[in-house]
């Protein structure tokens, strides 16, 4: 009876462990460069207690949408917001010729350069260009 109770509380440990997205709760970054691509804005920000600068950046999409937020809530270059970021990269991908992750039905293309995180990222803190306090 204890190994099948083991086995059971296992798997649902092992189980429940596998579903969940990588998110990187909670962290501040400094928003470094905004641009953007056909229906879609691309917001490049690193870490604010990144230990050498301009090497871990990361890029977030966020859908062009008509919003009508105020001055004080569009996100600008060079300053620092609190994102929760959910990572788009396919899970259990095991090919290195990824070229780019399809969102909001553009592909986005991974830079070139080595220093941005061959990676794509959503939040729940943006929507358009306007910067939402979670």
């Amino acid at each position: 009876m204890k190994k099948i109770i083991f086995t059971l509380a296992s798997l649902f440990i092992i189980y429940s462990c596998g579903i969940k997205p990588k998110i990187s709760e909670g962290y501040n970054y400094k928003v470094i460069k905004i641009d953007s691509i056909e229906n879609t804005y691309l917001i490049y920000a690193e870490k604010i207690d990144a230990s050498i600068k301009n090497t871990a950046i990361i890029k977030i999409v966020s859908a062009k949408t008509k919003t009508n937020c105020k001055r004080k809530d569009l996100i600008i270059v060079d300053k620092n917001y609190k994102f929760n970021l959910i990572s788009l990269y396919p899970k259990n991908l095991v090919s290195h010729n990824l070229r780019g992750i399809t969102y909001n039905g553009t592909l986005i293309p991974f830079d070139r350069e080595y220093n941005v995180k061959k990676d794509l990222f959503i939040t729940d803190n943006i929507n358009g260009l306007c910067y939402k306090e979670k």
